[in-house]
C-alpha cells in the first residue's frame, strides 16, 4: 500500500470478533481494534496470509479473513450481510423492548425518545435531551444486565457498519479494471472508515416505534449505504 494508504489502513480495520468482544467496554472503537497493516503482518508471519505489496491494495480475499468471515463468498467474490443485518436489527428491537419496559416499571414515560451512547469504561450515556436523563443513567448503574445488553447492541450495529462499508469498497474493488483503480479506491475507502470508527460512539435513539443507530447515519452520510 502507499504511504497515505499504509497510514489510514493502520487505523482501519483489525480483528473484528476480537473487537466485538472488547469495543463495548472500550470506545472509541479504535480502543477495540487491532490495526488492519499489523494483523496483516502479524498473519501474514505466520503464514496464514499472503504479503500485501507495498503501494497495493488489499484484495477482497484477504478483507475476508480479517472482517467478513463467512459472509464472503470466494465464488463470486461478494459479501452477503443480509443475515448479519437482519440479526442486529432483531437484537436492537429485542432490546428496545426490554428498555421500554425498564422504563415504564420505574415510572418513566417509554414513548418519550431516547438517545444512548457507550462511553469510557462501557459506562452508558444518556443524551440530557431526555427530561429524565439523571434518572435514566441510575437505571443503567443499577441494572448491569440491561447495560450489557446495550453495549453488546451498540457494538454489533458498530460493527455491522464498518463490514457494510468494507463490502462497498469490495464491490467497487470487483467493478475497477486497473490496479491503479484500485489503490486510489483504497485510499478513499480506508480514509473513509478510518473517520468513520474514530466516530463511532455506540449511539442509538430509540423513539416510540424506531430505532436509529447513528454508525447507520453515518454509512448514510458518506454515500456508502
Amino acid at each position: 500500500m502507499s504511504a497515505i494508504a499504509s497510514a489510514s489502513a493502520k487505523s482501519v480495520f483489525g480483528d473484528l470478533l476480537t473487537a466485538h468482544q472488547t469495543v463495548a467496554s472500550n470506545t472509541p472503537a479504535t480502543m477495540a481494534a487491532t490495526k488492519f497493516a499489523d494483523y496483516l503482518e502479524e498473519k501474514q508471519g505466520a503464514g496464514k496470509l499472503p504479503s500485501v505489496t507495498p503501494g497495493r491494495h488489499p484484495t477482497p480475499e484477504q478483507l475476508a479473513k480479517v472482517l467478513f468471515g463467512t459472509a464472503y463468498d470466494p465464488e463470486t467474490k461478494t459479501v452477503r450481510l443480509e443475515k448479519i443485518a437482519a440479526e442486529a436489527q432483531k437484537s436492537t428491537a429485542e432490546f428496545a423492548g426490554q428498555l421500554k419496559q425498564a422504563l415504564a416499571a420505574h415510572g418513566i414515560d417509554p414513548n418519550i425518545p431516547v438517545e444512548l451512547s457507550t462511553g469510557a469504561g462501557g459506562r452508558i450515556i444518556v443524551d440530557n435531551s431526555h427530561p429524565r436523563a439523571a434518572e435514566i443513567s441510575k437505571l443503567f448503574g443499577d441494572d448491569p444486565v440491561l447495560a450489557e445488553a446495550y453495549r453488546s447492541i451498540a457494538a454489533q450495529n458498530d460493527q455491522l457498519t464498518l463490514m457494510q462499508a468494507g463490502a462497498a469498497y469490495v464491490k467497487d474493488w470487483n467493478a475497477a479494471k486497473t490496479d491503479g483503480e484500485r489503490t486510489a479506491l483504497w485510499n478513499r475507502y480506508s480514509t473513509l472508515m478510518d473517520k468513520m470508527i474514530s466516530m463511532f460512539s455506540g449511539r442509538i435513539t430509540f423513539g416510540p416505534s424506531t430505532e436509529v443507530a447513528e454508525s447507520q447515519q453515518m454509512l448514510r452520510r458518506m454515500g456508502l449505504s
